[in-house]
């Protein structure tokens, strides 16, 4: 335990980290260094990097990292999916060994679970508390995804799994309200402590860029995973009908990478879709660059229940563009955005409304673009990574 004087000592496990360009790496890197920044000595058990290779040198300054090797995922079948994250499992508790001395708390981010029993092991052998932070619904995130079955065995056993971790924690931090409330009432009354994702103040703009007035073409970014999850062929079907009203000032531009990525450049190549361009992975930093050069910016989820508990982390970085955002979301992330008037929702299951709302956009433009400079507000009134890691460290020094 730590005692006056001392600093907080934390362990994170987490199967994503920087350099990973997700969620997770972006969440835990960040969190670390703001930590380390407060005076914490701060240790990480993470994956390998493996999701998105920018090429980056890794410099992870006062905080200490371990790489576990982990089973190569590629999309090849459901044993191969759970064989990729027990080889972290496993790896992770066998990588606790060269972190010596003893920990104040370990914070294990899920999904997945396996995540969570690594950090209870762990945090057994090192004597010391467990804080579990859940990022998605899992297993349910995994059915979604096309990962697993709902049906099956391995889906049972995960909820097993989930049940008992919910329990055997000693704290738990979640990343929006609706999460919050399902895990409150599936752990039997325990409130997880919600700690946003939101964005690191160096990475926000004192004031967004100036408006153009009447852009040509008018473009809406997207920009993150390109999976099951954010069903962006939703945006070729909206794309269509655009170009068949005769629309081509309207261009959805899609950056990043994923497992739909080849079916969605194959939908533009063979629909002759002049209108929508995909590009390649980038960095944080310069996905927020993009994020205030362009026009607007879109993000929409599957409508299936589940994602409903989450906020997607670039409804955030989206906020500190101070651009219009169009938007298919439900749950506490349809209440943020829809809390600025520059901001358009549409149904994330119809493509015809969202080509209407890239439509009103484009006749409004002005107006909805000066209106949207709130997202700007908004997000550093309240949605700033460096509130939530100190509101963490109060959590941790209280466990």
């Amino acid at each position: 335990m730590s005692f006056p004087g001392k600093p907080l000592r934390i362990l994170f496990v987490t199967q994503f980290y920087y350099p990973d360009v997700t969620a997770c790496a972006f969440r835990m890197h960040e969190t670390a260094q703001l930590l380390a920044k407060m005076g914490c000595d701060v240790e990480v058990i993470a994956g390998e990097p493996h999701k998105g290779d920018l090429g980056q040198q890794i410099d992870d300054g006062p905080v200490r990292v371990s790489r576990v090797k982990l089973i190569k995922y590629a999309g090849k079948g459901k044993w191969n999916y759970i064989a990729h994250y027990l080889s972290f499992m496993f790896g992770a508790v066998k990588a606790s060994r060269r972190h010596r001395g003893s920990f104040d708390v370990v914070w294990a981010s899920s999904p997945p679970l396996f995540t969570g029993i690594a950090g209870w092991a762990i945090a057994k052998l090192k004597k010391t508390r467990l804080c579990l932070d859940i990022r998605d619904i899992w297993p349910e995130s995994a059915v979604v995804a096309g990962q697993i079955s709902g049906t099956g065995i391995l889906f049972k056993a995960a909820k097993v799994v989930e049940w008992l971790l919910y329990r055997l924690t000693d704290q738990l931090t979640c990343v929006a309200r609706p999460m919050a409330d399902y895990i409150e009432r599936t752990s039997g009354g325990r409130r997880p402590q919600i700690i946003y994702n939101a964005i690191p103040a160096s990475m926000v703009a004192e004031q967004a860029l100036p408006v153009d007035s009447n852009p040509d073409p008018l473009r809406i970014l997207y920009i993150g995973n390109m999976g099951y999850c954010q069903n962006l062929s939703l945006v070729i079907e909206a794309a269509k009908i655009l170009a068949a009203e005769g629309n081509q000032k309207i261009r959805f531009v899609i950056v990043g990478n994923g497992i739909e990525k080849p079916m969605l450049e194959n939908a533009v190549k063979n629909g002759n879709l002049r209108n929508v361009e995909i590009k390649g992975i980038v960095s944080k930093e310069r996905a927020i660059e993009m994020i205030r050069e362009t026009h607007a910016l879109m993000l929409h989820l599957k409508d299936d229940g589940t994602m409903d508990k989450t906020i997607p982390s670039k409804v955030f970085d989206y906020m500190a563009g101070g651009r219009p955002i169009l938007y298919g979301l439900k749950g506490e992330a349809c209440d943020i955005l829809g809390s600025a008037s520059g901001n358009l929702y549409y149904d994330p299951a119809d493509a015809s409304q969202l080509a209407a709302q890239a439509r009103y956009l484009q006749q409004n433009y002005q107006q909805l673009a000066e209106n949207a400079g709130a997202n700007l507000t908004l997000v550093k009134g309240n949605y700033l990574r460096d509130r939530m890691a100190e509101r963490l460290k109060e959590i941790f020094a209280s466990m």
